[in-house]
């Protein structure tokens, strides 16, 4: 059956059409970096990408919040070292000051030490993360103790979202980090002061056993907090592990393999050489069969 030049020539221009087509859709893969980008390139390619993203979204929120967690909880252990610190001063004092062969006037000079120590371990129990009282509870507008010593926060705990669904709470509450049954650290220290300015040794005495039990809840809740920043070290090594895979999953399914892309579209390049040649010398030999 002969073969007329207006099949030839509609045949040359389909393969060049396609040959052209491939070219754009490999030129766009390597100038984006991606060999998705419209649905009709890989449409389950394209939605598995899409959920990938979801959860790489869902698992950076998550990494902002255990930073902001770590944040509060570590600033909670170093005002609770802090306290700690100060209450053990005060102990040693009130050894000290409960000896018979204390002076009133060593005792005198002892409380002024006190009253430093009981106004700075208040001032603890004020600390700010930015403008937020952080032993207040939900009330983080409100200074957690007032000039009685009563706590005006709430027992509320501030919970963040560490996973799809999980939660930990970020604060320690004013009443568990500066009380111990029922009295605050402040009308501990206070009591001890009005004991020493008193020259008081039986009252100085009872401060000693106060203080022995707000030491050991203060120990409790640097092991809390000191628990908590533990378990968020393990999240954050989890969840850059799975953020790592997420990555890969998503780079796998979108990402264009540029030395493969690159071979593909110099194939085909040299094969629309290839064709345009063998194109030109069959039309021209149709031609000059017609003109025969």
């Amino acid at each position: 059956m002969r073969i007329t030049s207006f099949s030839i020539f509609n045949q040359l221009t389909k393969s060049l059409q396609e040959g052209m087509n491939k070219m754009s859709v490999l030129s766009d893969r390597l100038s984006t970096g991606k060999k998705i980008n419209k649905p009709s390139d890989d449409v389950y390619g394209m939605m598995r990408a899409m959920s990938y993203k979801v959860t790489l979204n869902e698992m950076d929120q998550y990494s902002k919040n255990l930073d902001d967690a770590e944040s509060q909880l570590a600033l909670t252990d170093t005002i609770m070292s802090s306290v700690a610190s100060a209450i053990t001063r005060a102990r040693e004092l009130a050894v000290q000051a409960s000896s018979g062969t204390q002076t009133a006037a060593d005792r005198a000079a002892v409380a002024a030490e006190i009253a430093s120590l009981r106004d700075e371990v208040l001032r603890l129990s004020e600390t700010k993360l930015g403008e937020r009282y952080i032993f207040s509870g939900y009330k983080t507008d409100t200074e957690p103790f007032d000039a009685s010593y009563n706590y005006t926060g709430d027992a509320n705990e501030i919970d963040v979202l560490i996973d799809r669904d999980s939660t930990m709470a970020v604060n320690i509450i004013g009443t568990s980090a500066f009380s111990y049954g029922g009295e605050t650290y402040f009308e501990t220290l206070d009591d001890l002061y009005n004991g020493l300015v008193n020259n008081d040794q039986s009252v100085i005495q009872s401060s000693i056993t106060a203080l022995d039990n707000a030491l050991g809840q203060t120990t409790n809740v640097q092991a809390e907090v000191g628990a908590r920043l533990n378990n968020l070290d393990r999240l954050r090594s989890t969840l850059q592990e799975r953020d790592a895979s997420f990555k890969t999953l998503l780079s796998d399914t979108e990402d264009t393999d540029i030395a493969e892309t690159i071979s593909e579209l110099t194939k085909i390049q040299v094969s629309l050489e290839s064709l345009r040649a063998s194109g030109a010398k069959v039309l021209s030999q149709s031609l000059l069969d017609f003109l025969r």
